[in-house]
């Protein structure tokens, strides 16, 4: 028995609504994971600060100063911190792309 054209759009957006949820799930699981990483790194991330002996101030001009240090003299070291942009930026396209699929358009409707 043939497809109404009904029925064929209405496949088609329960295809997009998938695709949509699947993206949106996986976004957020990138998301979430890479959250909980930097979290578990925080505290090793603070002791080597040496916050306790300096101070917040101090030990915060002293990142940025190393941090500046590695960029002009290690650059292959921030190559970590790169993939980590890049996986956010994967994780954020994710979920956009999945927000607009389960979007219903309004022309469709019509």
């Amino acid at each position: 028995m043939p497809q109404s054209n009904a029925d064929g759009r209405n496949n088609g957006r329960n295809f997009r609504a998938r695709v949509g949820a699947v993206l949106l799930t996986v976004g957020i699981l990138l998301m979430v994971g890479n959250l909980g990483l930097a979290a578990a790194g925080l505290p090793q991330f603070l002791r080597s600060l040496g916050i306790e002996a300096l101070g917040v101030p101090a030990a915060a001009a002293l990142a940025i100063l190393k941090f500046f240090r590695t960029i002009a003299f290690h650059p292959a070291a921030l190559l970590p911190f790169a993939y980590g942009i890049l996986v956010l930026f994967f994780a954020l396209a994710g979920i956009l792309s999945g927000l607009m699929l389960l979007r219903k358009r309004s022309v469709e409707n019509a």
